[in-house]
């Protein structure tokens, strides 16, 4: 009786590991607004992002989402907080993930993204 509870709890630990891992891709999946802002000139841009869940992304200006300017792939930290990405928009930066926003900074920039 004892092994098996021990079994039971082993194989629930197992499947319930992956199932938390999917919950931060599964959110993050889709369609964000991106806020770029230069620090030395105060200049921003916005541009739309599109996480895949192939762990691929897009990127496009806001007005015209046909038109691909970047794409590439992103890593989400083992406890599901960082995103984190390399794009020729902005350095390789690791952004706080909060739900339905995200923040990232790098020397140059800070990023500021909100889900669509």
């Amino acid at each position: 009786m004892v092994r098996w509870l021990c079994l039971t709890t082993l194989v629930l630990v197992a499947f319930s590991i992956p199932a938390c891992k999917g919950d931060a891709k599964s959110q993050l999946v889709g369609k964000w607004e991106a806020t770029l802002t230069q620090k030395r000139s105060g200049n921003e841009t916005k541009v739309l992002w599109e996480f895949l869940p192939d762990g691929t992304f897009t990127a496009a200006p806001l007005g015209d989402p046909g038109t691909i300017v970047d794409k590439d792939k992103y890593q989400i930290s083992a406890d599901g907080q960082t995103l984190t990405f390399r794009s020729q928009l902005i350095d390789h930066v690791p952004c706080i993930i909060n739900v339905s926003t995200m923040t990232g900074e790098t020397p140059e920039s800070l990023v500021k993204f909100k889900k669509l």
